[in-house]
């Protein structure tokens, strides 16, 4: 899981100050309430600049982003990936095969336009088999009609594919490769820091707003933001 943690400790004495008839009591109240909003203004950002980074198949990925809230006993609100694999998005660095394998496969044939999803029959495991089971959420096991055929590692001028030779001819399905070098896309560090730098001054305006509306002796603000 990718997870950025945004705690703010400078300016808030001095927030505090333009505040008249503002206590201790209400203060943790209102920087969390302000650090909550500002961790999903950064949320939102991140998700809305996430379809110009990554080719989307499906919106799992982006629903992906989280936060956890502030409190007013833990000032800390946290934006992160459910998603363990998106942490590579964010810092980039060498993608490896997985569970023992000796090769990463890039789709080929298997994926003629890059937003298409590779039907299940069609993923390397179960590539060139004439059944092969899928297990669903509830642990039962479905057997499936495969593609058939054979498939096979082929070498060609220094590249290794994972070709399938069927009735109509031979497709190179895959290309494999021994590690891949992942970009950093995801941008949810910079992102949400350049997000509290603009927001959570008025935020946490807008939170002082709130509480002093809803105490007792009332108060004002003396300055903005």
């Amino acid at each position: 899981m990718s997870m950025l943690r945004i705690g703010v400790k400078s300016d808030l004495a001095k927030l505090k100050n333009m505040l008249s008839a503002f206590d201790d009591t209400q203060l943790p109240y209102t920087v969390s309430r302000a650090l909550t909003k500002t961790a999903q203004d950064a949320q939102a950002e991140v998700k809305a600049q996430m379809p110009s980074e990554f080719i989307l198949r499906r919106d799992w990925i982006v629903q992906g982003i989280r936060i956890v809230p502030a409190r007013k006993d833990n000032l800390v609100a946290m934006i992160y990936s459910k998603d363990s694999f998106m942490g590579r998005q964010e810092y980039g660095g060498q993608k490896i095969p997985m569970d023992g394998g000796k090769s990463i496969a890039v789709p080929l044939a298997a994926r003629p336009n890059d937003r298409d999803i590779i039907p299940t029959a069609l993923l390397p495991a179960n590539l060139g088999k004439a059944v092969y089971t899928i297990s669903k959420k509830s642990g039962k096991e479905i057997t499936m009609k495969g593609t058939g055929g054979a498939a096979f590692r082929l070498v060609s001028r220094g590249r290794t594919f994972l070709a399938l030779r069927t009735a109509a001819g031979l497709q190179m399905m895959y290309e494999l490769f021994p590690s891949t070098h992942v970009k950093p896309r995801l941008q949810l560090g910079e992102i949400t820091l350049r997000v509290v730098k603009q927001r959570f001054a008025q935020n946490f305006f807008a939170a002082a707003r709130q509480a002093m509306a809803t105490r007792r002796n009332g108060g004002s603000l003396s300055d903005q933001p």
